[in-house]
């Protein structure tokens, strides 16, 4: 039987039990083998801890570009981002990366988190103090490009600043049909849509 290849932690193990080790090719080395068991439970923090030709130790998990993909959620906490439940390791990456932790919890970053998991144009109409109270936020979505509202709500919550009444809703786009029995005139169209995503999803308002 062929000696097991050990990783580092397990090898230097391996290698300070020399005196004890010489006879261990004779018993299929039990010894090397057992050594590599336990290096198994300490190799994932060796790999981080230990100074490398890229970087000292523990520079890997800061480092955008090296960092394992298990520890991607950890640091985005740095940046002010929480990666999406799910998200694979390129999404991850580029939601660290474009994500401004600054702006977390604004309209924009709300909206963007929103369109995380929507298809198609991704419709998002935010408004911000529901109903006149500056304590309560509605965000609508197109049933059509809402795959799964509950993944949606929790998107947004991931972004919503802790205090705010989320008020989430999905429709039906608009029709031209619609428009046209509702409103006698472009005027009156222009009046009620402040833009044309509100007229695509039908939602008046600001």
């Amino acid at each position: 039987m062929s000696a097991p290849v050990l990783e580092s932690f397990a090898d230097r193990l391996y290698g300070s039990m020399a005196p004890v080790a010489w006879l261990d090719a004779s018993v299929d080395y039990a010894l090397a083998n057992y050594d590599g068991a336990i290096g198994e439970m300490f190799q994932a923090v060796e790999d981080l801890a230990r100074d490398t030709p890229d970087g000292p130790g523990w520079s890997g998990v800061m480092d955008l570009a090296r960092c394992p993909t298990a520890w991607l959620p950890w640091l985005a906490q740095f940046a002010g981002v929480t990666v999406p439940p799910g998200a694979s390791d390129a999404d991850a990456r580029a939601w660290i990366d474009s994500t401004d932790g600054f702006k977390r919890g604004t309209p924009d970053a709300i909206r963007k988190s929103a369109q995380t998991n929507l298809t198609g144009s991704k419709t998002v109409l935010l408004q911000e103090r529901l109903g006149g109270d500056p304590y309560a936020l509605a965000v609508y979505t197109l049933t059509t490009e809402t795959p799964n509202p509950t993944q949606t709500r929790a998107d947004i919550l991931a972004q919503k600043p802790a205090g705010i009444v989320l008020t989430y809703t999905t429709g039906a786009p608009n029709t031209y049909a619609a428009v046209t029995a509702g409103y006698a005139t472009y005027t009156n169209v222009k009046a009620a849509f402040p833009d044309y995503a509100h007229l695509a999803a039908g939602v008046t308002g600001p």
